[in-house]
Parts: structure tokens; sequence; C-alpha cells
């Protein structure tokens, strides 16, 4: 056992070591990175694990979060089960029989991303929010030397998605420098929203104790190996800017910002429903394709997965769980992280070891996946027409940096944990 853990250990610094060296090798100016930088973001990494993860008193309050997920959960299937009823989650008035199931996503899963985005308009408006992305970028810049406007964006990807984020800083976007654009891309694919941290918790229940902590602890994780793995592959100079912006809600009060919110989490609702379905749909399209050239056996999932499964032993993982683990990581970056977590949940707990669990469940946490190609480069360029061609040629490179990081997250957690 303790050889066993040996090497994986062994796999999962070796795994470091690569995850950093890919964009180093892939960058645009090697002479022009900052040593400091990345020591730092390393130093961060392991800090920020060892200080989440093995801290007690850290642990406790992070495990007090879970009591807030299920009343979030509670609050939504209450929510839905009174417009839906059973659908959405009421008492079924009749015996269920035959195959299927009566859990249907759209009905039960998905109102969670509505009511958070509610919540979460209504404390942006009363600015909680905005302090919490201050003092976490305070640190990133104390530590990592960031410049203000760089420091806002990692910090804010950690509450708002990869479309929303953008959003808050879309006056900067026309003069922004390449270098922090591509950060700003890679941090958004590096992370996932707060609107959706409670919803990816209530799919990891079961599989891991404490799924809301480890969700939270992810994205924060992943922060400074965004800014990393950025850096690395196209660095970029301190502006010398260090003020960080300030932005402010648009509602007029609390109630306007509840509205909006809901609104907004309609259409997030929505987006994440047609995408699922649109994506389910080519990708079976595809697979269909690939069936009949090659067999049933050769699908999109199973040609991504061989190509996961090296970077999946990078991280720590070998054995009887290398097929499955790599088998999710394809879903993650085929699908998105809501389908892969689904289909954790699906497997069981003991479709893999407990540390092959955990160290997926990081690695699977951030939105580095081919849709967000495809929302990136078209909420950036609404904004900023004439910069379309720069940004369609970064997106992919932020794809691969944004999943590396997450990938660098799992080894790192799989070390300290």
């Amino acid at each position: 056992m303790v050889i066993m853990a040996s090497a994986a250990a062994w796999q999962a610094l070796l795994g470091i070591i690569v995850f950093t060296s890919i964009p180093l090798l892939l960058s645009e100016n090697r002479r022009a990175v900052s040593w400091r930088l990345v020591a730092g973001a390393l130093a961060a990494q392991f800090l920020l694990a060892l200080l989440l993860l093995r801290v007690p008193l850290v642990q406790d309050l992070l495990l007090g979060l879970n009591g807030f997920v299920k009343a979030i959960e509670a609050a939504a299937i209450a929510g839905s089960s009174y417009m839906f009823g059973y659908l959405g989650g009421a008492p079924l008035p009749f015996e269920a029989k035959g195959p299927g199931s009566s859990f249907i996503v759209a009905f039960q899963v998905l109102p969670v991303v509505l009511v958070m985005s509610a919540l979460s308009a209504v404390l942006f408006y009363w600015g909680l929010l905005q302090k919490i992305i201050y003092w976490l970028g305070r640190g990133l810049q104390r530590l990592l030397g960031l410049d203000g406007l760089q420091t806002f964006s990692v910090a804010s990807s950690l509450f708002f998605g990869i479309v929303e984020a953008p959003l808050l800083i879309k006056p900067y976007f026309r003069e922004m420098p390449r270098a922090t654009l591509f950060l700003v891309m890679t941090a958004g694919m590096s992370t996932v929203a707060g609107t959706v941290m409670v919803l990816y918790a209530t799919q990891l229940q079961g599989i891991l104790d404490n799924p809301a902590g480890h969700i939270l602890v992810a994205s924060l994780i992943s922060l400074p190996a965004a800014v990393l793995l950025a850096h690395l592959w196209l660095p970029g100079s301190d502006s010398g800017d260090h003020r960080i912006p300030e932005v402010e809600s648009e509602a007029q009060g609390a109630v306007d910002a509840l509205v909006r919110g809901t609104e907004d989490g309609v259409r997030l609702m929505l987006n994440i429903i047609g995408m699922i379905i649109v994506l389910f749909a080519c990708i079976h399209l595809a697979n269909a394709i690939l069936g009949a050239l090659f067999g049933e056996q050769i699908t999109i999932e199973y040609l991504v997965s061989l190509a996961m499964a090296p970077i999946v032993w990078l991280m720590g993982i070998g054995g009887d769980d290398l097929g499955t683990a790599a088998e999710l990581l394809s879903i993650k970056v085929v699908f998105n992280e809501f389908v892969a977590y689904q289909k954790m949940a699906e497997l069981g707990a003991g479709a893999m070891s407990a540390q092959a669990n955990l160290i997926m469940a990081y690695a699977i946490c951030g939105f580095a996946n081919f849709a967000s190609l495809g929302l990136v480069v078209g909420t950036i360029s609404t904004m900023v027409p004439e910069r379309t061609n720069e940004v369609a040629a970064l997106a992919p490179k932020a794809l691969l940096a944004g999943l590396l990081a997450t990938c660098m997250t799992g080894a790192v957690v799989g070390l300290v944990a």
C-alpha cells in the first residue's frame, strides 16, 4: 500500500512538471517569463491545498457549506415541485413501474441554478460579492504581482461564469493587453461560477464527503494554476496600475436585483438545457457515423478518452481506475462538467477508489470544454468586434490551458489530501 501511494505521488509530481512544461514549450516569449510569478503560483497552489484540506478549523467551516447546499436544494425543489408537481420533485401520485426514472434533470436539478442566480444578484447589489472579490484579489496581487485589472478578472471568475465575468470588465477590452486577455479567458476556463457550484455539489452527494466544500476549494486552488499557465504561455508585464476596478450593480433595489437575477438565471438555465440537447444530438450523430465506418465501439468519447488517459495517469491515477477516470475527463471536455459529474453520480462511489474520486472531482471542476469555446468567443467578440480574430485564435489555447490548470489542481490535491 505504501509502494502504491509512493508511485501515485511520483506520478502526480511528474504530472505537475509536465502540465507546466507544455505551455512553457508553446510559449510566445519564454524570455519574458517571470520566475517569481511561477514560484509564487506553485507555492500558492500547495499552500491553499494544505490550508483548505488539512487545517481542521477550515475544514469545519467548509463543512458548514453542506448545510447551505441542502437548504438551497430544498428551496429549489419546493419551487419546482409547486410549479411542475411530481416532475419537479413532489411525491409521485402513483407507483413507479417499469424502466425509466422519475428523476428529471431539467425540473429537479437545474432549478438550483435559477435560485443561485437570483441570490447572487442580491448579494452583488448589497456589495458583498465585490468585497470578497476585492480581498481575494488583494491576496493574489501581493503573492503573484498582478496588476489591478488582472487581479479583478481572476478573482471574479470564482463567482461569475465564462459569459458573466467578461461583462464586468467590458470597458477595458478595447485597450486590454494581449496577455491580460488570454489570462481572462484562461481563468474562466479553469474555474466554475458560483451559480453552478451548488448544482455540482448536489450531483456529488454520496460520492464525496462535503462536496460543496470541495467544489469551492477546487476553484480556489485552480486560480493560481490559471495565472501560472496563462503567464507561461503568453507572458505579459505588470501595467503598474494596481487599482482593482470597482463594479456596482445596475439594480435599483434588492427586489429589482432579485428580478434581474431571476431573469439571468432563466437564460442560464435555458442555455444549459439547450446546450446539452444540442451537444448530445451532435455527438450522437458523429458517433453514428463513426460506428458505421469503424464499429459501434468507436465513439468520440472513446477516442478522446485515449488522449486523456496519459493526463489522468499524470494526476496520480492508475490501475483499474484509469479507464473510468479517462472516460470522465473525456466527457467533461466533449460535453461539459455537468454531464461528467452526472456520470460520476450514476457510476456511484464504488466505481473508483476514494482517492481517484477526489482527484477527478477537482480535475473536472472547470469550464474547459468545447462548448465554452463558442461562448467565450461570442461574448468577447460581441463587445469588441475588432478583436474577434485575436479572441478566436486565443480561445483554443485558453481551453487547453484551463484543462491543464484543473488537472494540475487534481494532481496537487492527490498529493496533499
